[in-house]
């Protein structure tokens, strides 16, 4: 027996799951997963059935405005719609987003139901209706009792297809900050740097869910009574798992341990937004545990949601605000209280080689004087839009890089093309060694596994240097120190951060 692969299973397993208790977010985002296809489904049926009397209408004009609907949310991407019923159509409404997501594939998911239920109905030969109104029902007795029982035995392999699509459809619903069974992995992954282990978990969670969700289905149509109600209790026990209070306990730091900076006690209860996987995550899981805490991928969504009222706070880094004169017009900034952190680029555990070549390149260029040029065009630069893009020069190995372009004046796309101070430093590097860089864009969470795993040989993109991250892979010394602070509305920072 290979016990070392055993002893890594076990590890990965641990890590994942127990340490932190963190079996519990994939719980907590599995029932999150549940309600939002539970309700979807029974708010996607309703429409359909009213979408379906709207295409069956005798009235020309419901007929076309039903076409319409259905066209419309069949050529508008799902994702798309999720993000303009967030941040457009319902951001008055002041909804969660769960509330969003629900509407939103409820909304969608009706279209197709609507267009399963007219061409069921149209199925059915018209002569069971006649034979059954010469028979005294009434029309509205001859649907229910003879149209509607074959319809629902025609549809329900495609009926059955779509839930299960509906089910899978729900992991983008992490795009709107909703912690769903998806994201619940993607944070793990980015507290772990694990890419496997979180993936196949979930991946085996909507196996289950999606069989007993057929199970169900299928069981129901056959009149196994026995069968339908294990698979329905099942899946609520799934469901109400979530909920259950912690059964074990697993020693770790925790904020107990340590000194809270003030401000961080203040945000308890508050919708606090930030970016995922990023040194600001980690700081206001472990310091503002009680927060409700949205997780973005992106600084715009991150922003937006500031804009919009979903959250009240942003934990960002202190050089994105001064590099942004049209933040600032709209927001106040207070520093967290917390030390600076040294950011630097991050490669493979082993590659040691490398490691070193950047180091004497950094030392070359506080030597040399370009790196003080480096620093001044992007980080001491206020208007960082009229700096050039740089340009590789190197003809030999390439290197692919990897980066999540949305920190500016870090990392930023500018026509099209990458830029920004991280940009411009590995550039030099490249172009003093003779290498060509490829790179490739990526979530913040995703730089690190990438290393790992070797889709890239380095990354950069803000990444801020930590002890648990030291143990995945190798950084470079720092070229530059950031701090965190903490982002609100105009006029609003002190009545979030009182007597500070």
């Amino acid at each position: 027996m290979n016990y070392s692969y055993l002893y890594r299973i076990v590890n990965s397993f641990t890590n994942n799951l127990l340490v932190e208790q963190r079996y519990r977010m994939i719980l907590e985002g599995l029932q999150v997963t549940l309600l939002i296809t539970l309700c979807s489904v029974i708010l996607g049926t309703l429409l359909g059935g009213l979408v379906c009397w709207a295409r069956m209408s005798r009235h020309a004009w419901l007929q076309r405005l039903a076409k319409i609907y259905i066209d419309l949310m069949r050529g508008t991407p799902v994702l798309v719609l999720l993000m303009l019923m967030y941040y457009v159509f319902m951001a008055p409404l002041g909804t969660t987003g769960v509330v969003v997501a629900i509407v939103t594939f409820g909304l969608n998911t009706s279209a197709y139901i609507g267009e399963m239920l007219r061409s069921g109905i149209e199925s059915i030969d018209k002569g069971q209706r006649e034979a059954g109104l010469a028979l005294g029902y009434t029309p509205r007795q001859v649907f229910m009792r003879i149209i509607l029982p074959q319809v629902v035995r025609k549809i329900m392999p495609v009926y059955l297809g779509e839930v299960i699509s509906l089910l899978k459809g729900t992991s983008i619903v992490g795009y709107i900050a909703v912690m769903d069974m998806t994201r619940a992995s993607d944070l793990i992954r980015s507290r772990t740097f694990d890419a496997f282990f979180p993936l196949i978990v979930t991946a085996a969670i909507y196996f289950l869910v999606a069989w007993l969700i057929g199970l169900l289905f299928n069981s129901l149509l056959e009149k196994r009574r026995t069968r339908a109600i294990v698979a329905a209790v099942t899946l609520l026990v799934l469901g109400l798992l979530g909920s259950v209070p912690s059964m074990m306990e697993y020693s770790h730091k925790n904020a107990t341990d340590q000194t809270v900076p003030p401000l961080f006690l203040q945000l308890e209860g508050r919708p606090v937004g930030t970016v995922i996987g990023s040194i600001q995550d980690i700081a206001v899981t472990r310091y503002a545990p009680k927060a409700n805490i949205m997780r973005f991928s992106s600084m715009t969504d991150l922003y937006a949601s500031l804009q919009n009222g979903k959250t009240d706070v942003l934990v960002g880094e202190n050089i994105t605000v001064l590099a942004n004169p049209t933040l600032m017009e709209w927001i106040d900034t207070i520093d967290a209280g917390m030390p600076p952190t040294a950011v630097a680029i991050c490669m493979q555990q082993g590659n040691t080689a490398l490691q070193q070549d950047l180091n004497n390149y950094l030392a070359e260029i506080r030597a040399d004087g370009t790196y003080q040029k480096l620093n001044d065009r992007w980080m001491e630069n206020k208007d960082i839009s009229q700096n050039p893009i740089p340009k590789q020069r190197g003809t030999g190995k390439t290197i692919i890089v990897g980066t999540f372009p949305g920190m500016p004046p870090y990392n930023f796309i500018k026509n099209g093309e990458p830029s920004g101070f991280e940009i411009d430093l590995l550039t030099e590097w490249a172009n003093r060694r003779n290498y060509r860089m490829e790179f490739l864009f990526m979530e913040f969470a995703s730089q690190i596994p990438a290393v790992q795993t070797g889709k890239v040989d380095l990354s950069i993109g803000s990444i801020a240097v930590t002890e648990e991250r030291q143990k995945n892979v190798l950084f470079t010394d720092g070229y530059y120190f950031g701090r965190i602070l903490f982002y609100t509305r105009k006029g609003e920072l002190e009545n979030i951060f009182k007597n500070e």
